[in-house]
Formats: C-alpha cells, sequence, structure tokens
C-alpha cells in the first residue's frame, strides 16, 4: 500500500505542476489520486516526460519560436506536444485518460477559484486543450520511432500550418467572441463566450 500511495504522489505532483498551477490549485483531487494508484508502473515515466515538455515549451518561449502562453499559439504546442510524448511511450488510451483527467481538474479549480473572487480556467481554454491533445495524440502514434528534436518539429509545424486550435484575439490581447467583437464582460463565467480559431494566426 505504501508504495502505490508513493506513486499517486507522483502522479498528483505531475498534474498539478502541468497546470499552472497557483496556491489554491494544488490540493489533490480523487481522480488524480486514484489514476496514480491504478497506475502505478507508468507514473514516473509520465511525470518525466510531463517536466521535459515543459521544459520545451518554455524553451521555445525563450528563444521567441512561438508566442503567447494563455490561449495562444505557445499554449497550443504545449498540450499537443505534451500528448505527442506520452502517446509515443505509452498507450493511446491511458495518454487520453491525463488529458481529460488535467481538464476535469481545471475545472475543479475554476469553481475552487470562483470562491475566492478569481477567475482561472473557462469552457473554451477546457475545449482548446481536449482538441489539442487530440491532434497531438494522433501525431505521437504516426511517429513513435522519431527523435524528440523531429517530434518538437513536427508539432510546431502543426502550430504554424493551422492543424492546431488557440483563443481568438485581437493585436492588443482582448479576446474575442465568434462574431470578431470584444468580449467587454469579464464576469467570472465557465462560459465567458471566447470563440476557437486554427493556430498560426499569431
Amino acid at each position: 500500500m505504501r508504495f502505490l500511495l508513493i506513486f499517486s504522489f507522483f502522479f498528483i505532483s505531475f498534474i498539478n505542476n502541468n497546470a499552472n498551477a497557483t496556491n489554491y490549485e494544488n490540493i489533490p483531487a480523487f481522480r488524480e489520486v486514484i489514476w496514480g494508484i491504478t497506475h502505478p508502473f507508468i507514473v514516473l515515466k509520465v511525470k518525466r516526460l510531463t517536466k521535459r515538455s515543459m521544459i520545451v515549451t518554455d524553451s521555445l518561449g525563450k528563444d521567441k519560436i512561438l508566442f503567447d502562453k494563455s490561449g495562444g499559439n505557445l499554449d497550443a504546442f504545449k498540450h499537443s506536444y505534451w500528448m505527442a510524448s506520452l502517446s509515443q511511450n505509452i498507450k493511446e488510451k491511458k495518454a487520453r485518460k491525463i488529458g481529460i483527467i488535467h481538464e476535469k481538474v481545471n475545472y475543479r479549480q475554476y469553481k475552487r477559484a470562483l470562491r475566492k473572487g478569481k477567475c482561472v480556467q473557462d469552457s473554451t481554454a477546457s475545449l482548446m486543450d481536449l482538441k489539442n491533445n487530440d491532434v497531438g495524440i494522433l501525431i505521437g502514434l504516426e511517429n513513435k520511432k522519431i527523435q524528440e528534436s523531429e517530434l518538437i518539429k513536427l508539432v510546431i509545424f502543426a502550430v504554424e500550418s493551422g492543424k492546431l486550435f488557440i483563443v481568438s484575439k485581437d493585436e492588443k490581447g482582448n479576446y474575442l467572441d465568434c462574431n470578431g467583437e470584444i468580449i467587454i464582460n469579464t464576469e467570472c463565467r465557465w462560459n465567458k463566450g471566447r470563440c476557437l480559431m486554427k493556430s498560426g494566426g499569431r
């Protein structure tokens, strides 16, 4: 039992590190604990791959290869590359489940933050992540044997060629609805009316 709890702790750490965690987001969720307990032998691999995907994403941002880690091209890369690297190394079903758990945790974090008067996450950001996860999984499955550098290039190409999804913004960074109108209402809601668009546009 101690062995299983140790490994579940590693998974909890992974899922919280992968989110843009703040203090109120660092409380483990039931789903995280259960996943960690039921998948003890791949938790360390998942944690290692997740940490590496964050390092790669940060590097691309610092090198100004991709921009905007909040709903933009860099954010799209982060999720797609994460899933691509996971699906290269673990079963597709497990990789997909990890992505789904992550989004469910995001909704839990939204509800907790809302009680504190903070706005984090929304339905559009969650949908964006899930769509980009799907593309990343496909890239990973179709390119099981390629090196990390080649996988990075493939996901960057997916971003630049409009195969991923980002949240629609204007040149000033204002969020837009699907009619191209600036969203004025900043009320903390799960459905804020933000719109997705193809990646590579900014």
